[in-house]
């Protein structure tokens, strides 16, 4: 039989086997919940990559710490917008007729029509020289509703009235010169002819500008200078020769 000595160390023994087997256990215990908890982290932030993309790597530094500005992600312009208009066509048309009703009859002419435009036009659009060029309409509008601005208002409202009394007309716009002139090419059915009912600085030869020629432009603009009826001819109809405005 197994002393009583030898007993006691055998069971010294199995309890240092039982000790180890349990700190071993304990140990692939961890081992497997902190491998689950990486995973289960790992798969969190794919799953947020996957969502939100990439991050964007920063711009490249040179030394001291300025951004290579060759390298800056380019920023896209904003897209061009119309301005908000601010009338409507009723108005507009509202204003022309009550225009119209007080300058023309019906046994007048085209031409007589066009004389009163022109008339009406020149003498009661007080020269300021700035207007918004955004819009002929709102040129017009303008025009009508505070009786000022500069040669585009001039033509903008001409064009407003000549249309409604169905007289055909066209824009013309200087060519060359250090500042922008507009005015009317019109047909009273004899011919496209230059309209211009903007006034003319006192410092400039007088000069009659309804209805004349590509010849009586060219000589006034040889007499004014500044390119004053400086146009390019390509992009209008063919005008008439014929004077009928001296």
């Amino acid at each position: 039989m197994m002393s009583e000595e030898r007993m006691a160390e055998e069971a010294i023994i199995a309890r240092r086997i039982r000790r180890v087997r349990r700190a071993r256990h304990i140990r692939r215990v961890r081992g497997c919940l902190l491998a689950i908890v990486l995973m289960a982290a790992l798969a969190i932030y794919a799953g947020g990559r996957a969502v939100h993309g990439p991050a964007e790597a920063a711009p490249p530094v040179r030394e001291g710490g300025a951004a290579q500005l060759s390298q800056a992600p380019a920023v896209r312009e904003p897209e061009p917008t119309q301005p908000e208009k601010t009338f409507s066509n009723q108005e507009l048309e509202r204003l022309v007729s009550d225009v119209l009703d007080g300058i023309v009859t019906a046994d007048m002419t085209r031409m007589e029509q066009a004389r009163a435009v022109f008339d009406y036009v020149h003498d009661n659009i007080y020269y300021t020289g700035s207007s918004d060029k955004s819009d002929w309409e709102a040129g017009a509008y303008a025009g009508l509703t505070t009786g000022k601005g500069d040669c585009f208002t001039y033509y903008a409202v001409s064009r407003a009235l000549l249309t409604v009394l169905e007289i055909d007309n066209l824009p013309v716009e200087r060519v060359g010169g250090e500042a922008r002139h507009y005015w009317n090419l019109v047909d009273c059915g004899d011919g496209w002819y230059h309209f211009d009912a903007c006034p003319r600085s006192s410092r400039l030869p007088y000069f009659l500008s309804f209805m004349f020629t590509d010849q009586q432009a060219a000589d006034y603009t040889a007499e004014a200078g500044r390119c004053y009826y400086d146009f390019d001819g390509t992009l209008l109809p063919e005008r008439a020769q014929e004077i009928i405005t001296p």
